[in-house]
């Protein structure tokens, strides 16, 4: 599992929002003009469902770490003599 920041996120969306705006308005242009259109809504596609795989991890949560005192520095009772 990939972990990505808040930021990360936030950028990766705004970006994938531009590109399928673009992407759209050169669609329109292009309309009627089958495989240029086909290909044009194709990579529309594909980047509406990174969209959605990308939001569908803003709130997944991650497997809990346990951490002991001796990762923290201090001293463990199986090391304690």
């Amino acid at each position: 599992m990939q972990v990505r920041t808040g930021l990360e996120i936030v950028r990766l969306h705004q970006e994938y929002r531009e590109k399928i705006s673009e992407l759209e308005l050169c669609t329109a242009k292009v309309e009627g003009h089958g495989y240029a259109q086909k290909v044009l809504d194709e990579q529309i596609n594909h980047l509406r469902k990174l969209l959605q795989s990308l939001e569908g991890t803003r709130f997944q949560a991650l497997e809990p770490v346990n951490i002991t005192t001796s990762m923290l520095g201090g001293v463990s009772d199986i090391f304690s003599q």
